[in-house]
């Protein structure tokens, strides 16, 4: 992947990584990468059970009422910038050893490419 000033960045994919670690460092680095990923993605025993609950809730509200509760397209949407405001806010706080680099920030952006007023351009 290259950035805007071309800088190559390496992105690796792997599909089936390896856990082994065979020296201390393969240790505390593989240890601290799936720490910083499991924070960041927000993965608790606590969201997976208040998930769980919701869910049978609105099932129970579905079978009682045989009516799945619909919402028009605008409080879908609003439903939707909601989530990805509170999701955004969540990762913004939580970003451990990772560096954000995609998607950008809308201020970042407009800073950095729009008006080219950056430490990071000659």
């Amino acid at each position: 992947m290259l950035d805007y000033k071309l800088k190559p960045w390496l992105i690796e994919v792997n599909h089936t990584p390896s856990f082994t670690t065979d020296t201390p460092l393969d240790r505390k680095m593989k240890k601290n990468v799936i720490h910083d990923t499991l924070q960041i993605m927000n993965i608790s025993v606590k969201n997976r059970n208040a998930t769980k609950s919701r869910k049978k809730m609105e099932m129970q509200k579905r079978m009682l009422t045989g009516k799945k509760v619909k919402m028009n397209s605008d409080e879908r949407k609003k439903q939707v910038e909601l989530a990805q405001r509170e999701r955004d806010s969540w990762e913004r706080e939580h970003l451990g050893g990772f560096t954000k680099i995609y998607p950008f920030d809308v201020i970042f952006f407009e800073i950095i490419v729009v008006t080219k007023k950056s430490p990071y351009f000659p």
